[in-house]
């Protein structure tokens, strides 16, 4: 996990997600999924999008494991990018609706996907999470409308199409295609900056150096979403550029968005990223020409919910918002397409992503627990639009904790998984978190939760809400309804799969229960999963719960500068710093 933050404090609130796989069992995946798009003639758009999602991902990890210490360009990696660039094709005329009954792409794509020189595979390969496509609502089609810019305004030119792993893998396919389709001679490679998140620096095989110093009058692409809070990953490799003769009039940089990078973390970072162009293309861009990509989603009118904007449309007053990160929240829309029967779009995530979230709103909305689903189209899960007043907190009556008692233990027994943070982890996050949130000296009840480690490691993990906020909860005139329980199980924060005394915790926590509320939803909640010995381990997870929340709170709130989320958070911080040290307290007082 890397630890994520503003200027001069770092907690630990992100966890990254990485799977490691048998590599030639992963490639077997892959060529399956193009054959079964050749055999249906390429017709499905969204699919192709996930043949070139997963192929950037297995591309991504071989060449890691290829080029531990320096990038490289050998044999094998020269392979993976060919294909890669194929698939960047069959993605460009896909989107444009081409056909290719006359096209040669399918066919090369397909010699070029049974390699000889595939059989040379590192056996074990570590996956990455593609974290634009699968929680930010990055689409390709941003990218190559950025490349089809550049291609009308200065024609056929040589490129070096340079992504960074691991999203800007199969993004640089994006961008090269076009290009290449338009008469521009393309070379394409990919890298991975290296060091402190902070600091990344590139370090090149002095072959690559050579080679890529011999393109000079070419102009060389860097390809990525971002930037960051850093502003490293693209800057480090515009600087090795420049140190090899690079001008910097060639060196364009094709980003996500475009800050003006005066707030960059990274001193060299801020120097380098006005010196090169960007060419950007928004979301928005395309979202307003849905003729062109977007033509199977509901029509509008559209209301934008995304950003917290949700929020006046079920409070009265701003005095009751609750804080949101807007940067952190999904995409979404109202369509008012139909007044009777209006739809949110939420974006859920493009190929596998988008269908396993759709796969658990469904059973959620089965089980009466959330709205009913209508489809996923383009990666936005669409679901009706449910009116409802949100819960205040404090506001649990016993309907509500009945119903959140029950909602909890389905998850336990509807969603298991195998996979958790470990114990360690759970524990390094407290002491970093305590730490930055509440000064030194922690470390004796810290010493004290290690206690709770056979107990965290017999439980089972499930794919838990992690949401368990008043304002999550709708009163219906139906009931109760809980809302965005789909995602925050497997996005790329703390504490991902858990078990699910998490939620436990978390519902104590930010509904403010009395003591007898609290034993009263404990109590129900045990009866109704079976789970005696729920209070032996509570408190271990009240504290993880408080320092994960304190450390997002806290980075928020700076995040946020001058917004007026940025005083929620501060707020709510300081009810977060009360409650942990109550906490931290009684530990303090038990008896080991």
């Amino acid at each position: 996990m890397i630890p994520k933050g503003g200027v001069g404090i770092e907690m630990i609130v992100y966890g990254g997600q990485e799977e490691v796989v048998d590599a030639s069992e992963q490639l077997a995946q892959l060529q399956a999924l193009f054959f079964s798009l050749e055999k249906e003639g390429f017709r499905d758009h969204d699919r192709i999008v996930e043949l070139l999602i997963e192929w950037g991902v297995f591309e991504s990890a071989v060449a890691d494991a290829l080029s531990p210490d320096f990038d490289s360009d050998g044999p094998l990696l020269r392979r993976l990018r060919q294909a890669s660039l194929l698939i960047g094709h069959l993605f460009y005329r896909s989107a444009r609706s081409a056909q290719f009954q006359t096209d040669d792409i399918p066919s090369r794509l397909g010699r070029a996907l049974k390699d000889p020189l595939f059989s040379n595979l590192p056996p074990k390969i570590a996956l990455r999470v593609p974290e634009g496509y699968a929680y930010y609502g990055l689409y390709p089609e941003t990218y190559l409308e950025s490349a089809l810019r550049l291609v009308r305004e200065v024609g056929p030119q040589p490129a070096v199409c340079i992504g960074i792993r691991s999203i800007g893998t199969s993004l640089s396919a994006v961008v090269a295609a076009p290009l290449e389709a338009n008469g521009s001679s393309i070379c394409s490679y990919t890298v991975r900056p290296r060091g402190h998140p902070f600091d990344r620096f590139l370090r090149l095989s002095s072959s690559l150096e050579k080679e890529l110093a011999g393109k000079k009058g070419a102009y060389f692409l860097i390809i990525d979403e971002g930037p960051g809070l850093s502003g490293s990953s693209m800057t480090s490799v515009a600087e090795k550029l420049s140190e090899i003769g690079i001008a910097d009039d060639r060196i364009l940089l094709f980003p996500s968005w475009e800050p003006d990078g005066t707030r960059f973390r990274s001193e060299a970072a801020r120097g380098c990223w006005p010196r090169h162009r960007k060419i950007a293309t928004s979301f928005e861009e395309i979202f307003l020409n849905r003729e062109k990509y977007f033509s199977s989603l509901p029509q509008g009118p559209f209301v934008d919910f995304s950003g917290g904007r949700w929020r006046s449309h079920v409070y009265q007053s701003e005095l009751s918002y609750p804080p949101v990160q807007p940067q952190h929240e999904r995409r979404k829309y109202l369509s008012l397409e139909s007044k009777e029967k209006p739809r949110l779009l939420k974006f859920a995530g493009l190929g596998r992503y988008g269908r396993s979230k759709r796969e658990r709103a469904e059973r959620l909305a089965g089980a009466g627990w959330g709205p009913p689903v209508v489809g996923l189209v383009r990666g936005f899960l669409v679901t009706e639009y449910v009116e409802g007043a949100p819960v205040s907190g404090g506001e649990a009556d016993s309907s509500l904790i009945e119903t959140m008692a029950r909602y909890l233990a389905f998850l336990r027994e509807t969603f298991p998984v195998s996979r958790r943070r470990s114990f360690d982890e759970m524990i390094e996050m407290m002491r970093i978190n305590l730490s930055e949130g509440l000064g030194k000296g922690w470390e004796g009840p810290l010493d004290r939760l290690g206690r709770f480690r056979s107990l965290f490691e017999k439980e089972r993990p499930a794919a838990i809400d992690g949401r368990m906020f008043p304002h999550e909860w709708l009163q219906t005139s139906a009931g109760y309804l809980k809302t965005d329980g789909v995602d925050h199980h497997d996005d790329h924060f703390f504490p991902g799969g858990q078990e699910i005394a998490w939620d436990l915790a978390g519902c104590c926590v930010e509904f403010g229960f009395s003591v007898r509320d609290e034993e009263r939803f404990l109590g129900r909640y045990q009866a109704l999963a079976n789970d005696p010995r729920l209070l032996d381990r509570l408190r271990f997870y009240k504290v993880a719960y408080l320092a994960y929340r304190l450390g997002y709170a806290t980075l928020a709130a700076e995040a946020l500068g001058p917004a007026p989320d940025a005083g929620r958070f501060k707020s709510l911080s300081l009810r977060y710093r009360a409650a942990l040290l109550g906490e931290l307290d009684a530990i303090s007082l038990q008896p080991m």
